[in-house]
């Protein structure tokens, strides 16, 4: 037992090993891959031209060499041509001023370089009998035969630099074209976003007092009839007034205010049922003089109403108190949905209101429990319902204020 004890953390290290070498072997094999993908054509113009030279020379000359001169030689070759394009000609025009000395001085440098590194490689082969012994000769032929080949290979170097930098500024004029008729169509965008906010803007001017002067039409004509309905009507303009100009209270608005408006929608629904109604709301005295952002209990209210089955010995309550430093509001109704038909469309915009209002402080949660009974609460640290309070602006004076008395139904 004490020695399979021993073997089992050998053998986890071997699998670690193992796994190590072959995420890394797959990983430089897929880097590999794209590599030859990438510079495929590299290959294949280079395999052509090197057949092609050593044919020409086996044909004309009746020469051949042994492998090893061939790799070597091409070697350098292949060093001195990309080492050109990429490195030594992209430096040395860098500047036009500075480049009249930088290329010939760049030329002269890879000249010497390369008669040197040819030199030495031929020098080595030669002690090594790959050469014959002997052929090896720094003379004024040697210097203008590899003097020559290297000019010719930074030749077609550079012609490959001049052609990838053209290439490359093609692709990137393409991508500024591009760029530029993205921000033209994302301009235009903006600009009919803009021209159908307009249009809604002066649409949103003329509804409201359509619909105003119509109710105050009704209200007019109705109140000597049925003074239950006029007061109907009153209250449905107050609450419509409220909900258009929401947008326009600012951040934050008096409790009491929605509170009025919670009141109104408790009373029209008592009139359209012609009963009371199963529903408690309370708020603790001194919170209607915090300030919150508009629309959180008028909508919480509306859901009930919505939502909630409020048929008799089903009772639904709305509450508003404090608790530990915290105001919290909490529903309570009986669900007239089931949780897979219930999407909370209304309650997540709640949520995404207050979270953008007081931040990670404030505290939404609503579930369904297995009684079928929906719960809100919502919980805002009190002091953060002190700052920036500000009060309703007052609505434009263009439409007619109704006059408001409750009236008794019965």
């Amino acid at each position: 037992m004490k020695l399979m004890s021993n073997f089992r953390p050998i053998k986890n290290t071997y699998t670690k090993q193992l796994f190590f070498y072959l995420k890394w072997h797959f990983i430089l094999m897929k880097k590999l891959q794209i590599w030859l993908k990438r510079y495929r054509l590299h290959f294949l113009i280079w395999a052509i031209y090197i057949a092609y030279e050593c044919i020409y020379v086996y044909l004309v000359y009746s020469e051949s060499a042994k492998p090893l001169v061939y790799i070597t030689h091409y070697i350098i070759i292949l060093c001195l041509f990309y080492s050109h394009a990429n490195i030594a000609l992209s430096w040395a025009l860098q500047n036009k001023i500075t480049a009249i000395w930088r290329v010939p001085l760049v030329i002269l440098t890879e000249l010497g370089v390369y008669l040197l590194c040819s030199y030495v490689n031929d020098f080595v082969l030669e002690k090594l009998i790959i050469l014959p012994a002997g052929s090896l000769h720094f003379s004024y032929q040697y210097v203008i035969r590899n003097g020559y080949r290297c000019l010719f290979f930074v030749g077609f170097s550079s012609g490959y630099h001049f052609l990838q930098t053209y290439s490359k500024e093609r692709v990137k004029t393409a991508r500024l074209e591009r760029e530029r008729l993205n921000e033209i169509i994302s301009r235009q965008k903006a600009e009919q976003e803009l021209s159908k906010a307009q249009n809604a803007f002066l649409k949103a001017q003329i509804n409201p007092h359509f619909l105003f002067n119509t109710l105050d039409f009704i209200y007019h004509h109705i109140t000597s009839v049925s003074p239950v309905a006029a007061d109907a009507v009153v209250t449905l303009a107050e609450m419509m007034r409220f909900a258009i100009d929401a947008d326009k209270m600012g951040e934050y608005i008096r409790l009491g205010d929605e509170i009025e408006q919670v009141n109104n929608l408790l009373y029209l629904n008592h009139l359209r049922k012609n009963e009371e109604l199963p529903f408690n709301f309370s708020c603790e005295p001194g919170l209607e003089e915090r300030y919150i952002i508009p629309l959180v209990l008028l909508t919480l209210t509306e859901n009930i109403f919505k939502h909630g089955d409020l048929t008799k010995g089903q009772t639904a309550s709305l509450e508003v108190y404090s608790n530990a430093g915290m105001m919290i509001i909490a529903s309570v109704n009986v669900s007239s949905r089931t949780r897979k038909n219930s999407n909370g469309t209304g309650l997540a915009n709640i949520r995404k209101r207050l979270e953008y209002a007081y931040g990670n402080a404030v505290d939404v949660n609503y579930f369904q429990d297995d009684n079928n009974y929906f719960r809100v609460t919502i919980r805002i640290p009190l002091p953060l319902l002190n700052e920036n309070t500000r009060a309703l602006p007052s609505s434009v004076n263009t439409d007619k204020v109704l006059p408001h008395e409750h009236v008794d139904p019965s």
